[in-house]
């Protein structure tokens, strides 16, 4: 049976499928500047991906230590290997490039294809194989081996393995001219260890080369397989599975992951029976026990900045005699979707408006995923290019798990249409669907950020509900960054303490509002209006008291008189009401640094003003 040393599947099945279909909002997950600020529970979308942004990420190798995820990969230019980390495959923090290019010269002008393997005296150690390519084009297989720590390598021999010697006639090599020899991929069948390379035969044919051996001893086995083509085949790597050898590869001029099977290592490969599984490039397979493989895969789109490389990780199931390639879904995990089509395309990836070039809106998600329902991007190899649209025709609904209630606020993101009554996001009573709190849109696709008052709800069992039922202007929702948190909504220095709305007490016409609409604190005679912080960047938090339980509007003007924005703010029995203002105007445009007049208006009469300094 060929076993991939690198880990057991007894050891990564569990942490792999937790990883991949767990619920979110597991708050160790992610790092947090103080305990007040880390969330109860946090819903951002975020998928199976990794993107080092603006760099060109290609095959790469994944293993498992200490619970956390290494990735390395080739990047940028192609002359070193980057280091990624992760302890859910969806959220990934970058480190320093572990090996470069040279200074000798064998692989002194590119490296390629890491594959990564514990060392079989020291199991928390571990080799890289890889390609290096020297000044004439020529590619051998080299190593390198860790020292200490995961993140700091030492090269070993050079070179490793050389086609070139007398017992390699079949291959066509040269060290002094461009030559095909490259992607090694380590395995282990019936005691012995293998390599697989691609190669080149003397009659310009694509061909798997297999060497055999061990440590730094690599001899020539023969080819693996012989193609029928001069076609490269590409990637290669070989596992058993329900008794048969299964052989991954891609063959260039031919698009996606090809598999072929057999019943034996050196024996019966047939072209014909060939099937495509994915459209990616370069898969890796990690064993998680009964037939399923963590199946990872590269893959670029062009956009309108360039190119945008990824890798991506979804399962691999031998269910079937064609092992089939099961999508992760970021919905799968917390949300089932209630009716519609609305949500058949999302999360999505990116941000689409700028791929497209036909929308500047930058919507200020977070991360790379975010709910947006007039987009048909869900991410690498999956649905439609960067910048394709469903449009606003789609509707449906979605609904979150139960959870209850733990902290004192909730934060958000919202954009999309100003359609209160059918493009929403909402928080709702669990076991009668009563909705407590809801956001829509300003008819912007830049989100804004909410809060929603929880201390009335503490202990109480809800759900998250998001829902697209409109289709003319304007008619879809974005979502992203759901918070829940331990501390209060909006703290300022008076430290007033927030009294939430009841059910559907909401104007969602007034989005900078942020839901709330009354507190508890100390009254104060006439009317005033203060804010803080002041100077502010990017959001600053107005505070007013006027009237008992009356309504009052906040409008903000520009130093030439222009205005700027309008808030409805609601005062609470104290007369005390809030308002937060992120620095747009009333269509959802940045504005620009300056000094800005916020005047409190009753009746549509001007009344107290404070100056905003708003510093970009």
């Amino acid at each position: 049976m060929i076993l991939l040393r690198r880990f057991s599947a007894a050891m990564i099945s569990g942490l792999v499928l937790s990883a991949l279909l767990g619920g979110a909002g597991e708050a160790e997950r992610i790092r947090y500047p103080s305990p007040v600020d880390k969330p109860l529970l946090n819903i951002d979308f975020e998928g199976p991906v990794f993107e080092d942004p603006g760099l060109l990420v290609k095959d790469h190798t994944l293993i498992l230590n200490e619970g956390v995820y290494h990735l390395f990969y080739i990047r940028g230019e192609e002359t070193e290997f980057g280091h990624a980390s992760s302890a859910d495959l969806r959220h990934w923090e970058i480190h320093q490039p572990v090996l470069e290019a040279g200074p000798e010269s064998c692989d002194s002008y590119r490296i390629w294809a890491p594959h990564m393997i514990p060392r079989p005296d020291y199991p928390s150690l571990y080799y890289i194989y890889y390609t290096g390519v020297n000044s004439s084009g020529a590619q051998s297989i080299y190593f390198a081996r860790s020292v200490f720590e995961i993140s700091s390598w030492r090269k070993g021999p050079f070179p490793l393995l050389q086609p070139y010697h007398a017992d390699t006639s079949w291959i066509e090599w040269d060290e002094t001219s461009p030559s095909h020899f490259r992607d090694p991929f380590f395995f282990s069948d019936n005691g012995s260890d293998y390599l697989l390379a691609t190669a080149r035969t003397r009659d310009n044919m694509g061909a798997i080369a297999l060497a055999s051996g061990s440590g730094f001893v690599w001899e020539d086995a023969g080819p693996l397989y012989l193609h029928n083509n001069g076609n490269l085949l590409e990637s290669a790597s070989v596992i058993r599975e329900n008794g048969r050898y299964h052989l991954f590869f891609t063959e260039s001029s031919v698009g996606g992951i090809s598999h072929m099977a057999a019943d034996s290592l050196t024996g019966d490969w047939d072209i014909s029976t060939r099937s495509i599984i994915d459209p990616g490039h370069a898969c890796e397979l990690l064993d998680l026990g009964g037939g399923e493989y963590l199946f990872s895969r590269h893959t670029a789109y062009n956009t309108a900045d360039g190119k945008l490389y990824t890798i991506r990780f979804d399962t691999l199931s031998f269910d079937t005699p064609i092992p089939e390639v099961r999508r992760n879904r970021t919905l799968d995990r917390d949300w089932e979707i209630l009716w519609g089509n609305a949500f058949d395309h999302q999360p999505v990836y990116g941000n689409p408006y700028l791929y497209r070039g036909v929308d500047t809106v930058d919507v200020g998600r977070e991360g790379n995923w975010w709910i947006g329902t007039y987009e048909s991007f869900d991410g690498p190899i999956y649905g439609s290019a960067p910048g394709s649209v469903q449009g606003d025709a789609p509707r449906g609904a979605v609904r979150g798990r139960d959870f209850t209630v733990r902290g004192r606020s909730m934060r958000l993101l919202v954009g999309g249409g100003n359609k209160p009554d059918s493009c929403y996001v909402a928080l709702c009573r669990a076991g009668t669907g009563e909705i407590i709190y809801s956001e829509t849109g300003e008819n912007s696709d830049s989100m804004t950020e909410r809060f929603w008052d929880l201390d009335p709800l503490r202990g109480s069992d809800v759900y998250l509900s998001i829902v697209d039922n409109a289709s003319g202007d304007f008619g879809h929702i974005n979502v992203d960054g759901i918070e829940e948190r331990g501390r209060p909504i909006l703290p300022h220095p008076d430290s007033i303490r927030i009294d939430g709305p009841g059910p559907r007490d909401i104007d969602p016409l007034d989005d900078e509002a942020s839901g709330i609409r009354s507190y508890r604190g100390s009254p104060q005679p006439g009317s005033s209006i203060r804010n803080y912080p002041n100077p502010f960047n990017p959001a600053t938090t107005i505070i007013i008291n006027s009237a008992p339980d009356s309504d009052r509007e906040i409008r903000i003007y520009s130093a030439s008189g222009r205005l700027i924005r309008s808030i409805r703010v609601r005062c609470g029995s104290d007369g005390t009401g809030i308002a937060r203002w992120r620095g747009r105007d009333n269509r959802g445009n940045r504005v620009s640094s300056g000094v800005y007049t916020a005047v409190l208006s009753t009746g549509g009469r001007p009344g107290e003003s404070v100056k905003l300094v708003l510093i970009r």
